[in-house]
């Protein structure tokens, strides 16, 4: 472990079988990750250097404002001359940033990657220059050891791809099997809150991943008819898996697929004036007293959720409960991105609920359902009233609408 004081940035280097090392850095400073997903727990970019007798190979790089740790980091597990091969298993720039910076501290290294990676390197003209494609299933073998590149398309963009390091039984996955936060270890077997750790992974996987999702089951079915079974799972984010890779795998197909968990209930709403704030909490308390596990976000005058984790529970969530005022004659704004996200992140077939307060105009369902129906989500109730103002419908007006909502989801 090393920390730049001036900085505050801390990196470490460890070994994760005798001739492979991870080289972990760990991020702080980004809130939002791609500029749109709240991560107030932060993320790590993991990259790995495997020695061999006849040169080193380094596995991917670091997000640009951490390339000069990137170099300390180097230089304390291999030299310039050593440097044999770098591999980009994705082009984006949280791992390929520092990417230059290392060739010009190994100017004799060479770049492999999958062919589309080298069309998308007009940024990076020492990479362009020294690189070359590897095709699916090619194994390249560098002093004494097997690496197998394996094409694992949309994972989360086309050119994406693994290295499987047979003798070592490591995995090496970059952004697939990864996950937000940054542990207090570097792997899953040391002091790591676990079920927070899973929880960071499916937050990833829906925010990241989640728009090709399909091509999750279809990769992982890839790796088995290939006979790729790790002991290791290390990829570019995250916890390195060494102990629980069964479930790993397991977390990331079931996200794949929208499992639902019974009886889980998402719960967003958004209220201007308190009205709609009302009903939803007397909706929340009504699934509660049937058994039901709800999970709830609100929009109103004093906070915002973040979207992040509202698609992450809306992952395993068997129903959608939206609550909405209308707004210019339409459901409230940061509903209908959330309805829009749900379609592009989190996949369709789950039972929707619709409510939505209203004043001269009740548009606002018709908005969420088009939004939400066009995209296989199924509208099992919908509950309009007419009422401004969190004092405009009295508590047995909530309980009736809470009651209908209710015997919609459990006799749908």
């Amino acid at each position: 472990m090393s920390r730049r004081r001036d900085e505050l940035v801390m990196y470490h280097v460890a070994k994760v079988t005798e001739d492979l090392y991870v080289l972990r850095v760990d991020d702080r400073y980004t809130k939002y990750f791609e500029a749109l997903w709240e991560i107030p727990e932060g993320i790590t970019y993991n990259a790995y250097l495997l020695k061999t007798d006849e040169g080193d190979v380094l596995f991917d790089a670091w997000k640009r404002q951490f390339s000069s740790h990137l170099m300390e980091a180097l230089e304390r597990v291999t030299s310039p001359d050593r440097l044999k091969y770098v591999v980009v298993h994705h082009m984006e720039p949280d791992h390929t940033g520092s990417l230059e910076d290392v060739l010009r501290w190994a100017p004799n290294a060479k770049v492999l990657g999958h062919p589309l990676a080298g069309r998308m390197m007009n940024a990076y003209p020492k990479a362009k220059e020294r690189f070359k494609p590897v095709k699916d299933g090619e194994v390249l073998e560098v002093g004494g050891k097997k690496l197998r590149f394996v094409h694992t398309p949309w994972l989360h963009w086309p050119e994406t791809m693994m290295t499987w390091l047979e003798e070592e039984g490591v995995l090496l996955t970059c952004d697939a099997f990864g996950g937000y936060g940054i542990p207090l270890s570097l792997f899953d077997d040391q002091c790591v809150k676990l079920e927070e750790m899973i929880r960071e992974m499916r937050k990833y996987v829906v925010t990241v991943i989640g728009h090709y999702r399909e091509w999750i089951d279809r990769n992982i079915a890839k790796l088995e008819k290939l006979g790729i079974k790790p002991n290791v799972v290390a990829p570019a984010h995250g916890l390195i898996w060494r102990k629980n890779v069964d479930r790993v795998f397991q977390v990331y197909k079931d996200v794949g697929k929208s499992k639902p968990k019974e009886n889980k209930v998402l719960l967003v709403y958004a209220s201007m004036y308190g009205t709609v704030e009302k009903v939803a909490r007397g909706v929340e308390c009504e699934l509660v007293r049937e058994g039901m596990e709800v999970a709830v976000y609100g929009f109103n005058d004093t906070s915002r959720p973040y979207i992040s984790e509202i698609l992450t529970d809306a992952s395993d969530a068997e129903v959608v409960v939206f609550a909405t005022p209308t707004y210019e004659v339409e459901a409230f704004p940061f509903l209908k991105f959330v309805a829009q996200e749900l379609c592009w992140k989190v996949g369709n077939g789950k039972k929707a609920v619709l409510i939505s307060s209203y004043g001269w105009s009740s548009a606002a369902i018709e908005d969420l359902k088009k939004t939400l129906e066009n995209c296989g989500y199924k509208s099992v109730a919908e509950v309009k009233y007419n009422a401004i103002g969190p004092t405009a419908i009295t508590d047995e007006a909530v309980a009736e609408i809470a009651k209908k909502v209710v015997d919609a989801i459990k006799s749908s």
